[in-house]
This record gives C-alpha cells, sequence and structure tokens, in this order.
C-alpha cells in the first residue's frame, strides 16, 4: 500500500484542504498536482499518474454495462463487478483501487472498496467501490498537462 511518507521529496509541495466531515492532502510536484491523501493515510494517485503506472495498484475490472455510468460519476455497484465479464482481485475494505473496463487496457477511474470482494461477491447489492475520480472529470481536466513551447 502507498503511504506519503514513502514518497515526500523536495519537489513535493504539500497542502491541506478541510471540511467538517473530511481532509484531503494534495501533493503537488514540480507545480503539478500528482497525489491526493484521504483521512485514512491513503494514497491516492490521478489518473494522469495511474495511466503512466498502471502496476501501482491493485485493478477490479467491472462489465461493458457499467462504463457509461461510471464515467458520468457514479460509484462502482457490486453487480458491475460480479458479472461473469468482470475480475476482482481479493482485497480488503477501503484499499485504493483503479477500476477498470471490460475489453479496455486503461484505468477509468480510481476507487476505495466500500466493502471486501468476499462480501461483494456474497451480498451482490449495493455500493461496491466509492468513486473518488474518473476520466474526464474535472480532477482530469485540471491535471492536463500544459504546452511547451
Amino acid at each position: 500500500m502507498l503511504r506519503s511518507a514513502d514518497y515526500t521529496c523536495k519537489h513535493t509541495q504539500r497542502s491541506e484542504a478541510y471540511s467538517e466531515d473530511f481532509l484531503i492532502t494534495t501533493y503537488f510536484i514540480n507545480g503539478e498536482l500528482k497525489y491526493m491523501e484521504d483521512r485514512d493515510h491513503n494514497l491516492i494517485p490521478t489518473m494522469r499518474i495511474l495511466h503512466s503506472y498502471p502496476f501501482m495498484m491493485p485493478h477490479m475490472r467491472c462489465d461493458k454495462g457499467a462504463i457509461k455510468h461510471i464515467l458520468s460519476g457514479s460509484h462502482v455497484m457490486c453487480p458491475g463487478l460480479t458479472h461473469p465479464n468482470a475480475t476482482m482481485v481479493d482485497i480488503k475494505k477501503g484499499s485504493v483501487v483503479a477500476i477498470m473496463a471490460e475489453g479496455k487496457e486503461h484505468a477509468m477511474g480510481v476507487g476505495i472498496t466500500a466493502m471486501s470482494t468476499d462480501e461483494i461477491r456474497m451480498v451482490n447489492k449495493g455500493v461496491g467501490i466509492d468513486l473518488i475520480m474518473f476520466l474526464n472529470d474535472g480532477l482530469w481536466k485540471l491535471t492536463r498537462p500544459q504546452p511547451t513551447i
């Protein structure tokens, strides 16, 4: 599991955003947002980092029917993960995962598991992964590389 203490360096700028129930720490490297850290100290990479280093976190693959809903900002529901064309790795509740789509090479989102994979298989109802970010959301557009002149 990625922890922030292992990856800080002199080029890292750290900032925090508070709300009543939530704390997010953001990490900028060379002026670009690269990671976020939640209150449970899970280090969450941006989608652009995940696309550059796809091996950095476990993958949960959902079926094709879930793609349009996830790209619209919906959480990943259990039936989309237990479909015969979907694949899951054994993981515990609260783990950061890459959300993959059936037949696609790159991740379409990053989320935190709302229950373990055993619970997802057993219950097969409700939210399986809480969506944190997805392709073409505001954070995706914010981290767009600037053209070099």
